[in-house]
């Protein structure tokens, strides 16, 4: 599967070389991939791919079939987890710690595709995101399947520039890398734990949605132009938050949408309504102290409000005009 036109040799050369490495982990009702990293066995995969699990089998390409022995190292914020196997021979991925891609570089995802073959997703960088210091990642153009969460993402010369990432945006798919350069310390000091420790990284469970629903009026003598602003400040700052949220980081999540209502409530004095709705957003954040999960959702939620009033809000200026704008005849 290619989406960038680049030499077909160099996607095979890719390909060939990191084959070995990659791994489908198996788990009681799921499955995941991963990648070997290192002579010792580490293996790398998504945090949430192995969370809760409490049993992991691995196949390699070369059909071994061998079970995970302990865990070495978990990061919630990254969403990673480095897991062992028992010694083998598979050369493990090189990594490119220094490898820092930009906006357009090609990169390659390698995959399987079902019936033991192994399957090469060909995109380029669409935007580098830098959520905190701690953390920035890639947003990749092609879409990868959910279940591919977890494998390796390579340049050119087939050095790992990152762990694959199935994340959510607004209810659409959205592929991102975790840079390999964060994988250095957990590899570099690893701490063996028991598969145990998998169970306490379960997903939390649904939080009830509270999105209010407000009257055509709110925005009432709004500017259309400020208001479409609003929207596209709004549905900026989910594309960022929302997989931040997903691979477990409510904080940032919260933050990057505190900080789009701050510069919406300080620049948009022409749209009192909306800025009434953000300020009572806030107002429900306060009654949460310092749960950054509880935050992040009263402010998607009023974000979520916000955006369905737009919307019709603006359907509805659509709709005036068409019938104000004069009607024209043939003589």
């Amino acid at each position: 599967m290619m989406t960038v036109d680049t030499d077909p040799t160099t996607a095979r050369a890719v390909a060939a070389r990191a084959a070995p490495a990659l791994a489908i982990l198996e788990m009681p009702g799921r499955q995941g991939v991963g990648f070997v990293v290192s002579p010792e066995g580490y293996l790398v995969t998504n945090l949430h791919v192995v969370a809760g699990a409490d049993e992991v089998h691995v196949v390699l390409a070369d059909e071994q079939f061998l079970q995970v022995q302990e865990v070495i190292a978990l990061d919630e914020k990254r969403d990673l987890a480095v897991l062992r196997l028992p010694s083998h021979e598979v050369e493990p991925l090189r990594l490119a710690p220094e490898s820092h891609p930009g906006e357009g570089d090609a990169l390659f995802i390698l995959l399987p595709t079902g019936g033991g073959m192994l399957g090469l997703l060909e995109t380029r960088v669409h935007a580098v995101q830098v959520l905190d210091e701690s953390l920035t990642f890639l947003e990749l153009e092609a879409a990868l399947p959910e279940d591919a969460s977890g494998g390796p993402v390579l340049d050119a010369s087939g050095a790992l520039v990152g762990v694959a990432t199935c994340a959510f945006a607004d209810g659409r798919p959205v592929t991102i890398v975790i840079p390999s350069r964060y994988l250095l310390p957990l590899i570099a000091r690893p701490e063996a734990q028991p598969l145990s420790a998998l169970a306490l990284a379960k997903a939390p469970a649904p939080r009830p949605r509270q999105v209010p629903t407000h009257p055509l009026s709110l925005l009432e003598g709004s500017p259309t132009d400020a208001i479409e602003e609003i929207a596209l400040s709004i549905m900026q700052a989910i594309q960022l938050g929302a997989p931040a949220y997903n691979r477990g980081d409510p904080e940032s999540c919260y933050r990057l949408y505190a900080r789009t209502a701050e510069r919406i409530l300080q620049e948009r004095s022409d749209c009192p309504g909306a800025l009434a709705a953000l300020r009572a957003g806030f107002q429900r954040c306060s009654q949460h102290d310092d749960d950054m999960d509880a935050c992040a959702w009263a402010l998607r939620d009023t974000f979520d409000g916000l955006l369905h009033v737009i919307d019709r809000w603006l359907q509805a200026q659509a709709a005036f005009a068409r019938m104000a704008a004069p009607k024209s005849y043939l003589q």
